[in-house]
């Protein structure tokens, strides 16, 4: 008996070879060296700060309370409409330092956002979901807090247009997935 599973991904089953979505929910470094994603498909992105000065706090988010903070993800290659969803608590961050810049055009491309606001005690988390209207090289993707009191949390990245589901989505399919058989 084999078992397999396999994510949901823009609302059918697909294998990890079509579906490059990539996770960061734990950082290793804020100081400009490279925080490997926990999943992915076929690239080798990595997310990088590249200003100011925040800290990885105790629960392994990005956290400032000095500044603001700058990071770019880099090695995202090909993408074809890609999307992103970023999550947080504290302070927000600026939506218009989310774009990604490419070799084939001379000006960012930016995204559309939208902004959810999901209200709690002591903090509100922000949940910014973004999609690009876009297919090429991507040579990074910018992103930036707007205040001093801001933490990336979480992030996800889908390269060829995959719609990002949400984290209880994604495991409760991993679970459900061990359950189905494949025929012999």
């Amino acid at each position: 008996m084999k078992l397999f599973c396999m994510p949901l991904v823009a609302g059918a089953l697909a294998t990890a070879s079509v579906a490059d979505v990539y996770v960061w929910e734990s950082f290793t470094d804020a100081n400009g060296g490279g925080n490997a994603p926990a999943g992915g498909g076929a690239g080798d992105p990595s997310l990088v700060v590249v200003s100011g000065s925040p800290i990885v706090a105790s629960s392994g988010n990005l956290y400032s309370f000095m500044g603001t903070f700058g990071m770019h993800i880099y090695g995202a290659g090909f993408v074809s409409n890609p999307t992103m969803r970023i999550e947080n608590l504290g302070n927000p961050f600026d939506t218009s330092s989310f774009f990604l810049m490419s070799p084939d055009t001379p000006v960012p491309v930016v995204p559309t956002i939208t902004e959810t606001i999901v209200e709690g005690t002591p903090f509100s988390t922000r949940i910014y979901d973004l999609e690009w209207n876009y297919t090429g090289v991507a040579t990074f993707f910018n992103l930036e807090t707007a205040d001093t009191s801001a933490s990336l949390d979480r992030l996800t990245l889908g390269t060829l247009g995959e719609t990002v589901p949400a984290p209880g989505a994604l495991a409760l399919l991993g679970l459900a997935g061990l359950g189905r058989r494949r025929r012999s």
